[in-house]
């Protein structure tokens, strides 16, 4: 068949000794398919979904204003660009519809679409031999896989693989192109990530440029205005250039500050994604050999710098350049033929989906089972500050745990309004964000940021080896009123939450050094008083691992226990 005009030739299908017997090829099916199950149904860990769900909640209803930050105290009635509405919306709509367990299943349901287009990218439209398609889909999937959670950046990772489909498929003379552009709206109403799409478009469109100079059938003008349109698209959202001019302002801004903007560096690479630096080696060295393909394809080139110049910006960028990177990577290698499709084939796709496996269910992260992923949120705290009866329920200002701002206007707003959360990009500026960190860790700042802001009640993390912390336990115009395993409560003794602190305040437990606290007590003739307050502590939650290890350092054992 003659190829349409203006189009290179469709790439050959994959010849038949590149095949894997169909035994095997249901075994690695089935191992990368649990691998994919297994980890797209992992509890919920994202501490932004909640402040998505709740933005979503308050743009149906159509009350408060949500032109304005109705969330947070600190910036209230400030206005405020909110970003991946249609993404809010959605989570919204699916806990409605049936609570974590349907934000699973459509984590579940995003992930398996991923793995399929990466698989029709690299085998499908790429051509890639079976064995070597395998290999680089697992490497893949496990360096993504750290940041493939509930949240609107999942999304965008899928869209971003089946705009790369849609364009590999245009680069062998298929028609359908023009896809990419609802696509790219569609991602610019879930996530503002949408602004990659028509970098990766217009890379696209130069290197149909390149091709046409260098006497390869290809056209650029259809590439070049399909690009276009999608830059247009990015900015058919309810925020318009706000996508483009909140994106620009956040890089860079709080990589100091929060780890998901970090640098990339082999210490956080190795903690937290070891499969990135085996992505990084693969498309860096598939990259190289393309080069030496014939005839040249400037495209693997075009890829291979994205892939290294987007990924490389922060932690959170990395899966970017593991996904831009896959293609290249794998067109590089392809090049050592026999090694992909002898006799070794099948036992090296066998070896690549069982590794997989193995890599997430070694993962450090909780496996199927709970809603949420245990010992990560809150609950008691939550449960403590809404079960309260009336006469002492809380009031005034909170100073809050940054990672828990969504948590708690999740579940205790409009009652109460956080200090901070996860909106760092559209409300809190970087200076702001440094002044919460101060007041954390420097009683000075501390008290500072109480006076200014009126502070009456403090929620943190239970944080015991954090010993600059502990200014909150020795300050005597705070006291302790609950403590659990992820969750502190301090009041003010004098405030409007005196009744609280005297009927629940601990007089003797310090939460960030409960055995020196405890001994301390006992030298003053206050032990039972102080052991009863952690016995209390444990009665509020028997999973306090921090009470536990305490209580086994200073309680004597039972009478007749070995030694």
């Amino acid at each position: 068949m003659t190829p349409p005009e203006g189009h290179a030739p469709s790439r050959p299908t994959a010849a038949p000794e590149d095949r894997l017997s169909r035994p095997l090829a249901l075994a690695v099916l089935a191992l990368v398919g649990l691998a994919v199950l297994v980890h797209g149904l992992r509890p919920i860990i994202d501490l932004d979904l909640w402040w998505h769900m709740r933005l979503g909640q308050v743009l149906l209803e159509g009350e408060p204003d949500a032109s304005v930050d109705v969330f947070s105290y600190t910036f209230a009635g400030e206005p405020w660009p909110w970003k991946d509405a249609g993404s809010a919306i959605l989570f919204h709509l699916l806990w409605r519809l049936g609570g974590p367990a349907a934000i699973l299943v459509f984590k579940a349901l995003c992930f398996a679409t991923l793995a399929w287009l990466l698989w029709r990218l690299l085998h499908h439209e790429r051509c890639i031999p079976t064995s070597l398609a395998v290999v680089v889909l697992v490497a893949t999937l496990d360096a993504v896989a750290f940041r493939f959670t509930e949240r609107a950046a999942s999304i965008s990772l899928v869209i971003l693989v089946a705009v790369l489909v849609l364009v590999e498929r245009d680069r062998r003379g298929v028609r359908g192109l023009w896809w990419v552009v609802p696509l790219v709206v569609l991602n610019a109403n879930l996530h503002r990530a949408a602004l990659l799409l028509p970098v990766v478009l217009w890379a696209h469109a130069a290197c149909c440029f390149v091709d046409a100079r260098l006497g390869q059938d290809h056209g650029w003008r259809r590439p070049a205005l399909v690009a276009a349109a999608a830059s247009a698209g990015c900015l058919l959202t309810p925020y318009g250039i706000h996508i483009v001019t909140t994106t620009v302002a956040l890089m860079g801004q709080h990589s100091a500050l929060i780890s998901e903007w970090a640098p990339v560096s082999v210490a956080l690479v190795l903690a937290l994604t070891p499969a990135s630096l085996v992505t990084i080696g693969l498309s860096a060295l598939g990259t190289l050999l393309a080069q030496f393909r014939r005839p040249w394809s400037p495209w693997d080139l075009a890829l291979g710098v994205m892939a290294f110049g987007l990924g490389l910006g922060s932690m959170r960028h990395l899966p970017v350049l593991a996904l831009l990177g896959a293609g290249p990577a794998a067109a590089g290698l392809a090049l050592a033929t026999k090694a992909w499709t002898g006799r070794l084939r099948g036992l090296i796709a066998l070896a690549a989906g069982g590794t997989l496996l193995a890599s997430t269910l070694a993962r450090p992260v909780a496996l199927p089972g709970p809603a949420l992923a245990p010992a990560h949120f809150p609950e008691r705290g939550v449960a403590f500050v809404r079960e309260l009866p009336d006469a002492l329920r809380l009031r005034g200002p909170l100073l809050n745990e940054f990672g828990y701002g969504g948590f708690i206007l999740f579940h205790l707003w409009p009652e109460h309004r956080v200090y901070i959360d996860g909106r760092t990009d559209l409300i809190y500026p970087a200076s702001f964000v440094e002044r919460y960190v101060r007041a954390l860790h420097d009683p000075a700042a501390f008290r500072e940021e109480v006076e200014a802001r009126g502070i009456e009640w403090v929620f943190l993390d239970d944080l015991p080896m954090d010993r600059s912390r502990i200014h909150l336990d020795l300050d005597p115009d705070w006291t302790l009123v609950h403590a659990s395993r992820r969750a502190l409560i301090y009041v003010r003794r004098d405030g409007v939450n005196a009744a609280l602190a005297r009927t629940h305040g601990y007089r003797w437990l310090a939460a960030h050094d409960l055995v020196g606290s405890l001994r301390h007590a006992a030298a003053r003739g206050h032990g039972d008083e102080a052991l009863a307050e952690l016995r209390r502590m444990l009665d509020d939650d028997p999973d306090n691992v921090h009470a536990l290890a305490a209580l086994a350092q200073v309680a004597p054992p039972p009478a007749g226990a070995s030694p």
